[in-house]
């Protein structure tokens, strides 16, 4: 397995506070990472430990990745911008400070690929750039290394939708057409759910499950809304074997195909079925229940 990031056992404490717990975790190359935990959960200690800023207590970890500076990145918090500069400089500051020669043309190839085309020749300063412009900006500033691995602690917050949604379309393109990896720690799980092809989730440092965007998907429960006219010992007679779950004038039934068989046994019996509905799991409900199925561990 072709791992660019192998973490093997890591434990980080602090004093009294332990921030990770043995923590194992695998990210192939070419993945995108979504990292998932409330907050304490030890997301940020891990990025820190990553990159180097903090050692593990305990463990080890292997990142296979170019012997070079800059093969790996991240954007933590705010990003660190040359206020009274304008976006040109910054990339040539940047790239002074880390050794790097890069043509005027490579420079506003970079700010064409986060989409600050009208920043190339512009003189506004970053510290007058709205949120999402200085989020771009600082993922330009990335992009001069020509990472491996990327790390984004919280990338959208305080975004717009328009932002959100930039952020996103970069994520993804510079993954697929450069092959970034990426590790993406984000709370807006609506939007990881849309990028991320596989997760780590990570409650009281603890590592308590990794899986892919497909096998989650797959494993996500779905739940079938039977909504009846009247709800009976008939009713409740016939789906039985269901297990159903009674709210109000709804029965709740677990499974799509399980609904659906239910439905046809009520029809059967001229049970009169107001409405229906599917609801899936989402990742935050799936999250959930598995840092409950952790604590009942």
């Amino acid at each position: 397995m072709d791992y660019i990031v192998e973490v093997k056992n890591v434990r980080k404490k602090y004093k009294t506070a332990i921030a990770l717990k043995d923590v194992t975790m695998n990210i192939r190359r070419g993945e995108i990472y979504g990292f998932v935990g409330e907050n304490g959960a030890g997301k940020s200690t891990m990025i820190r430990v990553l990159t180097n800023v903090n050692r593990p207590t305990s463990g080890e970890v292997i990142l296979n990745v170019e012997k070079r500076l800059g093969s790996i990145a991240a954007l933590v918090e705010t990003p660190a911008l040359y206020q009274n500069q304008n976006a040109m400089n910054n990339l040539l500051f940047h790239a002074d400070i880390l050794g790097i020669t890069k043509t005027k043309e490579e420079l506003e190839e970079i700010l064409h690929l986060v989409g600050l085309d009208d920043q190339i020749e512009s003189h506004k300063l970053a510290k007058n750039y709205s949120l999402g412009m200085k989020q771009r900006l600082s993922i330009a500033l990335i992009l001069l290394s020509n990472p491996e691995f990327v790390l984004l602690d919280e990338p959208m917050n305080g975004l717009d939708p328009v932002g959100i949604k930039d952020m996103r379309d970069l994520i993804l393109k510079l993954n697929k057409e450069h092959g970034t990896t990426f590790l993406i720690s984000s709370h807006i799980l609506s939007e990881l759910d849309k990028i991320a092809t596989t997760y780590g989730f990570i409650s009281h440092g603890v590592l308590l499950e990794e899986i892919s965007a497909k096998d989650l998907h797959e494993k996500a429960r779905s739940y079938g809304i039977v909504k009846l006219a009247a709800i009976d010992e008939k009713v409740l007679s016939l789906l039985h074997d269901f297990k159903p779950e009674v709210r109000e004038n709804a029965i709740i039934i677990s499974g799509h195909e399980e609904a659906l068989k239910a439905l046809q046994i009520l029809g059967k019996n001229e049970i009169i079925v107001l409405d229906f509905e599917t609801i899936r799991q989402t990742i935050e409900d799936y999250y959930l229940e598995v840092i409950k199925k952790g604590e009942d561990a």
